[in-house]
């Protein structure tokens, strides 16, 4: 079983964790201004809803990739 340092100095695990994160955050941009195409200052409740939480999670994606991106660095390579 791996450690978690050898994981993190996995070339392979890398590639598939910026594959994941760049495609999952495209997936939620790409529906977020597919649901809600304009910014409209009297949208109602739900949109309101949706929109901050579309924001979040593409935020919290970004911000795991940079977090990640410190881990792998501070790791080093194979």
């Amino acid at each position: 079983m791996e450690t978690l340092q050898d994981l993190l100095r996995s070339i392979h695990f890398r590639k598939m964790f910026y594959l994941v994160t760049i495609v999952l955050a495209a997936i939620l941009l790409v529906l977020k201004y597919k649901l809600l195409p304009q910014i409209n200052r009297k949208e109602n409740l739900v949109q309101r809803i949706t929109r901050r939480i579309l924001d979040t999670l593409v935020t919290l994606i970004f911000i795991i990739m940079a977090v990640a991106s410190v881990m792998f660095w501070m790791s080093g390579n194979e």
